[in-house]
């Protein structure tokens, strides 16, 4: 995904983006795309070689549930702002570090690439250990059976094996 900078008129552009499962934005990222996300931009130029890209990306995608397994629907809703810059001596007085971030272009750019920026943000910001709901009972260690719907019969003890050896002491003592 790309911005022409060539498009833009009186020093801005707004672009509208869907990213869909094939995308290479969305390659190795595990949690599955069932809708096409979307990314708006607007693309502001303040100065002569300066681009500040304000992003939103929505959508919802799915991973299973870290305690039980079922699907489980992530809503995603993502906004960034990215400040794209050729250098020069002025590049870093324009603005205090850390306040965003700041991707150096080539002299005379005519494409700002938004690929691993969008990429960035979808795979820090996506909760990648998701809960169906907070009272998700979770599926039995012994069976497997889904406890949401239904308890399974398994039974077995809740026994810490690491103090087994101070309840053997305990038990010679009293003999």
């Amino acid at each position: 995904m790309f911005v022409d900078l060539n498009r833009l008129e009186d020093g801005s552009l707004d672009q509208r983006f869907e990213i869909g499962r094939e995308s290479p934005v969305l390659a190795g990222f595990e949690a599955e795309v069932r809708e096409p996300l979307i990314l708006e931009v607007q693309v502001r130029h303040p100065s002569g070689a300066t681009y500040v890209v304000n992003g939103e990306l929505t959508g919802t995608v799915f991973a299973p549930c870290r305690r039980c397994l079922e699907p489980t629907e992530i809503p995603i809703e993502e906004s960034f702002r990215v400040i794209y810059q050729e250098p020069g001596r002025d590049a870093l007085r324009s603005h205090e570090p850390g306040d965003d971030d700041i991707v150096w272009l080539d002299r005379n750019a005519t494409r700002i690439e938004l690929d691993q920026q969008v990429r960035d943000r979808l795979f820090v910001e996506t909760e990648r250990f998701p809960v169906c709901r907070p009272e998700c009972r979770g599926i039995c260690p012994q069976c497997g059976q889904n406890l949401n719907r239904g308890s399974c019969g398994c039974r077995f003890e809740a026994v810490d094996r690491r103090w087994e050896a101070l309840e053997r002491l305990q038990l010679e003592e009293e003999r």
